[in-house]
């Protein structure tokens, strides 16, 4: 292989990690724009160095430590919020696939690289308006609220029976009393709300709770 072989190469993995994270940035991702064309270049440049700068070695062995190494950056773009609900994690997929891809681009195989590309960009783009229009009309979504209220007997009973009206599970997660001179006590609550609910009625309703000073929620 040629440097000017190996040159294309590293180009095209460039491009292809550029156009996944555009998109990345657009939606304002963990990782961004040149996140990906790193991610991209680097599993290009591996495989290509793997395939012509070790004559008799097992080229297979770069590759495979490339796929488990993408699995470090992965971990930090995985974020959990006070141990309740964890985001990042297609991020972190779109990161390993698009290390694929420019292990693609690294072997040569520019069409696989481009539509690999192309399917990455496709269930970006392209999934979430379904699940949107089409998927989240029959599940449903999980959300948190936190109430704030004046502590007094039976009102994590009340709270509970007033979700269950609009059949909404809810599971305790936290209760919390503050110090006796605030005079005040939090409860964290996971639901699951069907998504034909509406919300706003739900809160409303718990708004009226006696002792209830607000309501907050967040998925």
């Amino acid at each position: 292989m040629s440097e000017s072989e190996l040159a294309l190469r590293l180009l095209v993995a460039v491009a292809c990690g550029g156009l996944i994270g555009l998109e990345r940035e657009r939606g304002d991702r963990p990782a961004g724009f040149r996140t990906y064309i790193m991610v991209t270049l680097g599993a290009a440049l591996f495989t290509a160095l793997s395939l012509v700068a070790f004559p008799g070695a097992d080229s297979a062995r770069v590759a495979a430590q490339v796929v488990v190494g993408i699995g470090f950056l992965g971990v930090g773009v995985i974020v959990s919020y006070g141990g309740t609900h964890v985001v990042g994690i297609t991020t972190a997929a779109t990161m390993w696939a698009s290390a694929a891809v420019g292990m693609a681009a690294g072997a040569g195989y520019f069409l696989t690289c481009v539509y690999g590309t192309a399917i990455i960009l496709a269930v970006l783009i392209a999934l979430p308006l379904v699940e949107n229009r089409i998927i989240a009309r029959f599940r449903s979504r999980r959300m948190y609220f936190n109430i704030r209220s004046s502590p007094r007997t039976g009102l994590v009973e009340e709270v509970e029976t007033t979700l269950a009206q609009f059949g909404i599970t809810s599971t305790l997660l936290r209760f919390y009393q503050c110090k006796a001179e605030e005079q005040e006590c939090s409860l964290l609550l996971r639901v699951n709300i069907s998504a034909k609910t509406d919300l706003l009625e739900v809160m409303d309703t718990l708004y009226q709770v006696y002792g209830v000073k607000s309501v907050s929620f967040e998925e």
